[in-house]
């Protein structure tokens, strides 16, 4: 099934961002703007939903996402994306990205849990004007709550490539876990641990290095989590990794990253999600 979401976005008269243009194919949709943060007033959150429940093989859904000079959106998912079995090409979704001079972008999605037998390409493709910012995160599952079920899928393969406006790639963040081929529990890969945590904020006027070593060092007292953050190539922003036993200690240090990075890049911490 090929879905389709495209979206552009831009400032209004009263300082608002706005959805002007959307074209939509099933089974991808969106809901309605809402503005739920009173500290970033002017800012949407749109949730991308998908009815018919998750990804299946041959599905290839597409989210383009066109955010206009000094506009600003927080992009989500309804609940957590589920990737199902069956003969056929790979799950495909890719999220495209093209975020003019200043403006800004979060995509913080709820969990991905492949099934057993599952296969899933994700492909997440940015191109960043100048002052502008970018925030991705991603949670990924072991599989269903069922101890035969964990690493049971077949591939996940996960990829955030960031350019600049003129083609200059910025960074590349590339996953992928074969467990018929090398087990993700192994030393060196996932270990002990089961959720794998990942958040991505490419911003190349930010204080990287502080934002960076205080992130680092708020994981570091985080005693559920393997944790850490680093500064991206060339300062171009913060890259933060997280491993742990169970979703919910996972999805908590990610959102403590994410707080202290939109604190710096927004001035305002996360409100409460509505889900």
């Amino acid at each position: 099934m090929s879905g389709l979401l495209e979206l552009t976005l831009a400032r209004r008269g009263d300082g608002r961002t706005a959805v002007v243009e959307r074209r939509q194919r099933f089974p991808l949709r969106m809901t309605v703007p809402m503005y739920l943060d009173p500290a970033v007033p002017d800012l949407p959150f749109i949730y991308v939903q998908n009815p018919t429940g998750g990804l299946f093989p041959e599905d290839d859904l597409l989210v383009s996402l066109t955010v206009e000079r000094e506009a600003r959106v927080h992009l989500t998912t309804q609940s957590a994306t589920k990737v199902y079995a069956g003969p056929g090409a790979d799950a495909r979704q890719s999220t495209c990205v093209r975020l003019a001079d200043g403006a800004y972008a979060e995509l913080i999605p709820d969990t991905l849990i492949p099934h057993a037998g599952a296969r899933v390409e994700q492909e997440i493709a940015v191109e960043l004007g100048e002052n502008a910012a970018f925030v991705a995160c991603e949670l990924l599952a072991p599989g269903r709550h069922l101890e035969r079920e964990r690493f049971a899928y077949e591939r996940v393969r996960l990829t955030t490539s960031v350019r600049d406006l003129s083609g200059a790639e910025i960074c590349v963040d590339a996953l992928e876990l074969e467990p018929s081929r090398r087990s993700p529990r192994a030393r060196g890969v996932l270990g002990q641990h089961a959720y794998l945590g990942t958040l991505i904020a490419v911003a190349p006027h930010l204080d990287v290095e502080r934002a960076a070593t205080s992130i680092d060092r708020e994981l570091a007292t985080d005693t559920s989590v393997v944790a850490g953050a680093g500064a991206l190539p060339k300062s171009a922003g913060v890259s933060v990794r997280v491993l742990a036993g169970r979703a919910a200690d996972a999805r908590r240090a990610v959102d403590a990253a994410w707080a202290r990075l939109r604190q710096e890049l927004l001035g305002a911490a996360p409100p409460r999600r509505r889900k």
